[in-house]
């Protein structure tokens, strides 16, 4: 199985992660809105969608 990725930063996540209201992330920081602690240094940021 493969493992889970961070929604916020698309850090693998390992021992388990951190899992805030039923989503799992790979650290505490990025559950709570703040730099990625697992020194990826990168926030994905979803673009908005063009309007058609």
């Amino acid at each position: 199985m493969a493992e889970p990725i961070c929604p916020v930063c698309g850090c693998t996540v390992v021992d388990g992660g951190y899992q805030k209201e039923g989503t799992v992330y790979c650290c505490e920081s990025c559950a709570t809105g703040g730099q990625c602690q697992c020194g990826c240094g990168t926030i994905i940021e979803k673009e908005p969608e063009a309007d058609k």
